[in-house]
Formats: structure tokens, C-alpha cells, sequence
């Protein structure tokens, strides 16, 4: 359950936070690759593409190229 006294932060690192918003680009592919290896159901995945949209189109930090 989602609770309104916690803060949540995203870092995105070495992503860009469309890609897990949209679940595109690399991320997506693996974000697809873990959906299959583990055989999750559509409701469970329905679940975790809702949240990762949700915490892609959050303010949060992103760190790319930081080698």
C-alpha cells in the first residue's frame, strides 16, 4: 500500500529515465528478458510496468556517463 509520509527519490543510473518510464531501450529489453526468465503473471507484470512508469515520470537524479 502506498503510504503519503514517504518520500521516494528515483536515481537513475546509466538509464535514462524514459526508458523505464516506457520500458524501452536497453532497459526494456531487459526488463523483458527478467519477465521470461522468471515467468511472471500478466497481473504482476501489469503491476510492475504501472510502477515503473510511474517512477519514470518522477523528479529524481539521473547519473549517465559517470566512468
Amino acid at each position: 500500500s502506498r503510504t503519503k509520509d514517504m518520500v521516494v527519490v528515483p536515481v537513475f543510473y546509466e538509464v535514462d529515465p524514459s526508458e523505464v518510464r516506457n520500458q524501452t531501450g536497453e532497459f526494456g529489453k531487459a526488463f523483458d528478458s527478467l519477465i521470461s526468465t522468471i515467468s511472471v503473471d500478466e497481473y504482476t507484470k501489469r503491476k510492475w510496468k504501472t510502477a515503473l512508469h510511474e517512477v519514470g515520470g518522477r523528479a529524481g537524479f539521473v547519473i549517465i556517463n559517470s566512468r
